[in-house]
């Protein structure tokens, strides 16, 4: 069965070609193209979710051209627990990430770090419940807070700052941005394992690849998590027999 995932993140718009499991094709794409895009591929199915709020748009669109089309949303059938106290707020990147991280390890705590716009953390315990996690601003955001929210900070590029002490304003911000993030990251990591050990970590999105080689645990970085917990809950809702049919 050939799949086409689409992922409308808040920056940018990812698609996936899958034969069942397996990626075969994936590219970014513009939202403009997508149709196309869509229609060159020749899926069994499509699966689409937005962090944007535009989804219904654009599965109409998709489904007039003919197409069937499994939007992922806050009432979807999902392939683990939601123990979530507010589900109808939680993000379908976030969603996407656990059911990506459960198929990757299954019945293994994981931890799915989602160095993205922000930084989100979401946990999945051995028996398949999603027991919730935490979201802090991502490494542009936090250097566009600097700039944006006082008169004299400039406005800076991240790129790695090795020393720990910047003698310039633009080393001084990497330093505190950069690190500090890492730092972040590293500690948050250590407190998930004090409570589900052995965990597993996961590291995705944007920043996935900046990040990933300064941090001080064992983590497997995947690049596609968002796309694979896509495919992997189209394909759980085929096999309940859940729309489409």
């Amino acid at each position: 069965m050939i799949n086409l995932a689409i992922d409308i993140g808040n920056t940018r718009v990812k698609a996936a070609v899958f034969n069942e499991h397996e990626i075969i094709d994936m590219q970014p794409i513009d939202l403009t193209d997508l149709l196309a895009y869509s229609l060159s591929k020749g899926a069994n199915y499509l699966v689409v979710s937005s962090v944007r709020g535009e989804t219904r748009a654009v599965v109409n669109e998709l489904q007039h051209a003919g197409l069937k089309v499994f939007e992922v949303n806050n009432h979807t059938p999902l392939p683990f627990a939601n123990n979530y106290k507010t589900p109808h707020t939680l993000g379908m990147d976030r969603v996407c990430s656990i059911a990506g991280a459960q198929m990757l390890f299954p019945e293994r705590n994981c931890l799915v770090v989602d160095a993205g716009t922000c930084v989100t953390y979401d946990a999945i315990s051995t028996n398949g419940s999603y027991v919730g996690g935490a979201i802090s601003p991502g490494l542009n955001m936090r250097l566009r807070a600097l700039h944006e929210f006082t008169s004299k900070l400039p406005l800076v590029k991240p790129f790695w700052f090795n020393n720990l002490e910047g003698n310039s304003t633009e080393e001084s911000i990497l330093s505190g941005v950069c690190h500090g993030l890492v730092d972040e990251i590293n500690g948050k990591i250590a407190r998930y394992m004090e409570h589900y050990n052995p965990l597993r970590v996961i590291l995705t999105g944007g920043d996935a690849d900046f990040l990933g080689k300064h941090l001080k645990n064992n983590i497997f970085v995947a690049p596609s998590l968002v796309l694979q917990g896509l495919n992997q809950i189209l394909l759980f809702n085929v096999k309940k027999g859940n729309w489409p049919n």
